[in-house]
């Protein structure tokens, strides 16, 4: 702990104290400068904004000491004890869906098996003795292993013989025998592990990090605290399904296990004899390995476990056996008949007690010898009837739909060749065409919403700043034509790194790839938008167009924007589950007091509007943004499951993060920004000359009522007859613009700016000036109406000098040619300044957008998710809590630039169309928004329901699916085998072909692009 300057307390206190006084600077600024009513509201956001950034520095400062460092070791230890909590409730949960302790499971009795398949016994005993098992029995496997020199284990068996089932009892039994800081088992399907490309260290390494995303934290250099624990030997591996690795790849993987592991480090291994029986010819025994086999269960044993768990039959006399007792009797006389050998599976005896012990289905049909002749007819029988014995107690369409979802699914599944099923995968069961456009549709939907209360009080063609639907439905139409390109292009694959979560970035290729590609398509926009409107009496961004097709390249402009920031924060195309960094006590305290400021100041806000204080609707948007972030920030910071690493955190972390990712975005975006725009600009200004024509000389003619002059090298054309319009009034020096009558100004809805007015006027005189090819506009006499203030300051209402773009559609077509003529150097030098600007406005917003995703983006916590549905929840708070603050933050960095003197092109109207569409996009960008367009289209077409989480648990909880984390999987790799290949049609996307073998399963976490990027449907 350091004195002086140094100590926190005095930190802490200086912070504190600066940020109070730059709240009061604000305040008294604001309440002098800004005299008029409507900035009322956002005067009281912008001081709950104020107060949330300095709470938010808070976490800097907070603590009177500095915490005490730990050793390497205890973190390691720490975060083993931590991964050992998440292994035992995750597998605990899935003994208690396989009802292993209902009464009991079933007993599996093992052997030895063949010594060819085993290391020498020399090697296995290591110079000391074998134990001897107390039991042939699974239960007492675990004990006899740790006896084991080596501790290395070998189990084979058949299909259905209970190998999963016992490493999963295994991984328990060691859990409860094991002492804190002692290694954890941890169950790893082998089947997404390719040993002919991945080392195993490797791939164990991975996979730990991406089935427990805290170990993926980076500790030193490149190596992550999963690698560490599996360094130190704090892991002990359980190896399940060596057969379903790929045939040419066994060999090579017994090759690597025995190069791989250390002497020391424990394993056990689980695998069907003839693969293992391969493998060793292939290659070699397992080191120091000993190898035994599960055993097949006689009659006696099944015919136990069914007669225990079934219902008992009461007669008048009392109980008098089972609905199994007639059956089981004839199944003893004849021990080699079909449903006999059948029931010396463990997995085949559970179906059946989930068939007919738990339904009041006669067993007795399986006698029927006609129907079931062989072992296979039988066992697809029961792997068929699983599932509507599973959902016996719900109505039969309910039981009926639910088969047909599963199958849906299980087809998915069965097309990635995969077995797990995540909720944010599931999008790809849409159309390729809605899963490209579904991002912008959300974006819009949510912005529409978030739109409601401004609509109350103004017309949506005011606030949107076009002239009629047509122009409308092209600003639309050209957003989510933006959305969809930039989806495709500018999100990078990846999903970011380990510590950082996305907001960590992509890497430099991708970026240089983005930027060419932002530059060569806002060059080629600007290039139509020129084309198709006129610049050159003057540029303003959201100005008045000369149709539909500008609007439509303008929305296609700025939704590329959109996805330009985010891209460049690095939330990808594909997104996983994200949560947020409140680590400790302290970082929960300063979210809720962020929020708890928010939500008061931005409600407070709303409501002096709603009732009726002021008549702006902006300032209801504003105040309903801040009080969305506020609720998003106080629920986000009561829950736990978001919650970045075992290890806690520094003080100071979220600042630190912030402004490394401001500042790493800032200077990304401003490169690109400044260059797509300087680009785009060239672009522009040389369409524009290019058509540009000499024009018709018209001095001294009259047209229309316009007369024409020409003097001294200035052109003029004036309108005797008066005009009428709009004015509107920017104020910070910036020239009034002028509206012909029945067009409505973009931007007189907009408060943000000191002094705006917006009146309507009647011009005696109209003259249109032109020096040099700058053409302005001077209003004589511009009266407003009776009542209403003086519409032109300057000249005491006499003279308006107003901006001319706007009242351009007033002239006759010929007259534009002849007084825009003037040298290119000066028409380049008026236009592109505001593209530069522009370019330097967007690397700002982009600063702002990435340093949030990078202080409040971590990966979604699964050692702490209870299942899917917790880590959804926890993406679904994350995502608005996100972009709540990112709407706000981006909001506080446009507001000043509207007050930059002099016109700059508009780039009030740029600044205000930035903001609030950025926290919808943060929304439609995430795995929650993602998943909610996928939700509305399977619902809508009646794949699957709409409450499809609640419909994941319950087949979860009737034991048809099993939770791997925050994934779904079948019970079993043969039940979804059956159900894609012999269960009911699904229809569209997704379908396949009835005819389709068994997949092997992936590894856990195991990325899309690893398996070839396949569609999930």
């Amino acid at each position: 702990m350091h004195g002086g300057w140094h100590g926190a307390r005095v930190r802490r206190r200086l912070g504190l104290s600066a940020c109070a006084a730059a709240l009061a600077a604000l305040t008294g600024v604001l309440r002098f400068w800004w005299a008029d009513a409507a900035t009322e509201g956002v005067l009281v956001s912008a001081i709950g904004t104020l107060v949330s950034v300095a709470a938010l520095v808070a976490d800097v400062l907070r603590g009177d000491a500095e915490p005490v460092p730990r050793s390497a070791e205890e973190d390691r230890r720490r975060a083993a004890d931590a991964l050992a909590e998440a292994v035992r409730e995750q597998w605990a949960a899935e003994a208690r869906l396989r009802r292993l302790q209902d009464p009991e499971p079933i007993e599996v009795d093992w052997a030895p098996a063949d010594r060819r398949l085993a290391d020498h016994p020399e090697n296995v005993r290591r110079g000391g003795r074998l134990p001897a098992p107390r039991a042939w029995r699974v239960e007492d496997l675990a004990a006899w292993f740790a006896g084991l020199p080596g501790r290395r284990l070998v189990v084979l068996g058949g299909p259905g013989s209970g190998k999963s089932v016992l490493a999963m009892r295994f991984v328990l039994a060691r859990l409860a025998a094991r002492r804190p800081g002692g290694p954890v088992p941890v169950l790893f399907p082998l089947a997404g592990w390719d040993p002919l490309r991945t080392g195993l260290r490797d791939w164990l390494a991975d996979r730990l990090a991406a089935d427990y995303r805290p170990l993926g934290t980076v500790l030193d250099g490149s190596r992550t605290l999963a690698r560490s624990l599996l360094d130190t030997g704090l892991v002990l591996p359980v190896l399940d399904g060596f057969d379903e690795l790929a045939r040419p790849a066994y060999g090579e993987a017994v090759r690597r296990i025995n190069a791989e592991l250390d002497d020391d480090l424990p394993l056990l291994l689980t695998s069907r004899r003839a693969a293992w029986s391969a493998a060793v010819t292939d290659a070699d025994v397992l080191t120091a390995a000993e190898v035994v086999e599960l055993l097949p269960l006689d009659l006696a044993q099944a015919s136990a476990h069914l007669e225990r768990t079934a219902r008992p039959l009461r007669t008048a006399d009392g109980v008098s056996g089972t609905a199994w007792t007639p059956v089981l009797a004839e199944l003893a006389r004849r021990p080699r008949s079909a449903p006999a050998r059948v029931l010396t599976t463990p997995l085949m005896v559970a179906l059946a007690r989930a068939v007919y012990g738990d339904t009041s289905r006669d067993p007795s049909e399986l006698l029927d010898q006609e129907r079931f002749a062989s072992v296979g007819a039988i066992e697809e029988h029961l792997l068929g009837a699983f599932v509507p014995a599973a959902f016996a107690d719900a109505d039969p369409p309910a039981a009926a739909d639910a088969e047909r979802r599963l199958t849906l699914l299980a087809r998915a599944l069965h097309q990635r060749d995969t077995g797990r099923l995540a909720w944010w995968e599931l999008e790809a069961l849409l159309p390729r065409t809605l899963r490209v456009f579904g991002p912008g549709l959300l974006s819009m939907a949510v912005l529409s919403a978030l739109l409601l209360p401004v609509t109350v009080t103004r017309a949506v063609h005011q606030l949107a700043g076009v002239e009629d639907v047509l122009s409308l439905v092209a600003t639309l139409v050209g957003q989510t034509l933006g959305f969809a390109f930039g989806v495709a292009r500018l999100l990078p694959d990846g999903t970011g790194d380990p510590e950082g979560g996305p907001a960590g970035g992509p890497d430099r290729r991708f970026l240089l790839r983005q930027g060419l590609t932002v530059v060569a398509v806002t060059g080629a926009l600007w290039a139509a938008f020129a084309y198709a409107d006129d610049l050159r009496f003057g540029f303003r961004f959201g100005s008045v167009t000369d149709g539909w097709l500008p609007d439509l390249l303008g929305g296609t402009l700025f939704s590329l924007l959109f996805t330009l920031f985010f891209g460049t924060a690095g939330l990808s195309r594909r997104p996983v589950p994200l949560g947020l960094p409140w680590s400790g006590a302290g970082e929960r305290a300063t979210a809720r007091l962020c929020g708890a400021v928010l939500l008061l100041g931005g409600a407070g806000t709303a409501g002096t509007v709603l009732l009726g204080r002021t008549g702006d609707p902006w300032t209801v948007l504003v105040g309903v943004t801040a009080a969305g972030a506020g609720t998003a920030l106080l629920v986000s910071a009561g829950r736990r499951a978001g919650r970045e690493s075992a290890l806690p955190a520094r003080p100071g972390r979220l600042v630190r993060r912030f402004a490394a990712g401001m500042a790493r975005g800032t200077a990304v975006t401003l490169l690109t920004g400044v260059a797509a725009c300087t680009v785009a600009g060239l672009a522009a200004t040389g369409v524009t000359l290019l058509k540009s024509g000499a024009g018709p000389g018209l001095a001294g003619r009259h047209i229309d009522g316009w007369r024409f002059t020409d003097h001294d090298g200035v052109r003029t054309a004036a309108l005797a007859r008066p005009l009428r319009g709009t004015l509107l009034l920017p104020g910070s020096g910036a020239r009034p613009i002028a509206y012909p009558w029945g067009v409505e100004p973009p931007d007189c809805t907009i408060p943000l700016v000191p002094r705006r007015r917006c009146v309507p006027f009647h011009a005696r005189e109209t003259v249109f000036e032109s020096r040099g090819g700058e053409v302005t506009v001077r209003l004589a006499a511009a009266a407003a109406r009776p009542g209403a203030e003086p519409a032109g300051p300057r000249s005491g209402g006499k003279v308006t000098v107003a901006y001319a773009a706007d009242l351009r559609s007033v002239l006759p077509p010929e007259a534009r040619d002849w007084l825009a003529q003037g040298p290119a150097a000066r028409f380049m030098a008026r236009c592109l300044p505001p593209f530069v600007a522009a370019g330097v406005l967007v690397g700002l917003v982009g600063g702002c957008v990435c340093g949030i995703y990078r202080a409040l983006s971590v990966p979604s916590d699964t050692m702490r998710a209870t299942g899917p549905g917790s880590s959804l929840r926890t993406d679904r708070t994350a995502t608005f809590t996100r972009g709540g603050v990112v709407a706000l933050l981006v909001a506080g960095v446009c507001v000043p630039v509207t007050l930059l003197p002099g016109d700059w092109g508009g780039l009030v109207h740029v600044g205000t169309q930035l903001w609030l569409p950025l926290g919808t996009t943060a929304v439609a960008l995430s795995a929650w928004g993602r998943l909610a367009v996928a939700r509305v289209w399977l619902a809508v077409t009646g794949r699957l329901p709409w409450r499809l989480m609640a419909f994941l648990e319950d087949a979860h909880r009737r034991g048809v699916l099993r939770r791997s984390g925050a994934y779904f999987e079948f019970r079993h790799l043969r039940l979804q085998a059956h159900l894609a290949r012999d269960g009911l049609p699904a229809a569209g996307p997704g379908a396949a072909s009835a005819d389709v073998p068994p997949r092997p399963r992936e590894a856990p976490g195991e990325p899309a692009r690893e398996r070839g990027d396949r569609p999930f449907g």
